[in-house]
């Protein structure tokens, strides 16, 4: 689905007026220079895990967050057509509609054999894994910033009674404006809650707008809440979610 996934880039350069997804515009600057870097140093701990494992051993954990969109664009561009991407999408208690919608589309946009599941991620993936032992490997979105993240490695096994398999963090080194730059300089579609003041997204009765992107607006004469790539103190990219959330497989909060 390699040439699918390129000609949605292509079409989403047009395409600014979904419902459900929003591609504004983006300025060039130095940091696509710096992020460049990262891109490369990314594709290489991607191309190791795929000298150690087989296309049918690693799937990518995908719930619709901006994190994982990256990550799973870059998957796309770097996987032969005639291969399709497994992934794995843990549905929680209370989901979002519209984050709902934008997993279908991915699903739809990049050819993804994706499984689906609800509840809690560690039973999840122990269901996962009984139902097909094949997987060894998964590719994660986490970054060092993250919760419980600072001490992570790019390729770490799971533990703490998690299912066996090697978690993949290709993403470890970027920053949050590191992920906006990626999708807004490659015009890639993303859930539009981000649009509407989330920066960060989980379950509906643990997330809400950020209240540090409310503002006024001289044209609407009104507050409402900026988009999340405007957020300018990263520190508080999960201040919209409560810290209850469940445990993830990177060990951090979901």
């Amino acid at each position: 689905m390699k040439l699918a996934s390129q000609f949605w880039h292509t079409v989403c350069r047009h395409y600014r007026t979904s419902r459900w997804l929003h591609i504004p515009p983006v300025e060039k600057s130095e940091s696509n220079d710096q992020l460049r870097d990262k891109l490369e140093h990314t594709e290489e701990v991607i191309k190791r895990a795929m000298t150690l494992y087989k296309p049918n051993e690693m799937m990518l954990s995908f719930n619709g967050g901006k994190d994982c969109t990256v990550l799973l664009d870059i998957l796309a561009r770097m996987t032969p057509p005639s291969m399709p991407l497994g992934a794995v999408y843990v549905k929680s208690a209370n989901p979002f509609e519209e984050l709902e919608k934008f997993v279908d589309d991915s699903v739809q946009r990049y050819g993804l054999q994706l499984r689906r599941y609800e509840g809690v991620l560690k039973v999840a993936f122990e269901q996962l894994i009984a139902e097909d032992s094949q997987v060894k490997a998964i590719f994660l979105g986490c970054r060092r910033s993250d919760p419980e993240s600072c001490n992570l490695y790019e390729l770490e096994p799971t533990n703490n009674g998690w299912p066996a398999m090697m978690r993949i963090f290709p993403l470890l080194e970027w920053s949050y404006h590191d992920i906006w730059n990626y999708l807004r300089s490659n015009y890639l579609p993303y859930c539009c809650l981000y649009d509407q003041g989330y920066t960060s997204l989980g379950d509906r009765s643990s997330t809400r707008v950020n209240p540090s992107l409310l503002a006024y607006d001289e044209k609407l004469d009104k507050m409402t809440y900026r988009p999340a790539y405007e957020l300018e103190n990263v520190r508080l990219e999960r201040f919209n979610r409560d810290e209850h959330g469940q445990a993830s497989v990177s060990g951090s909060k979901q």
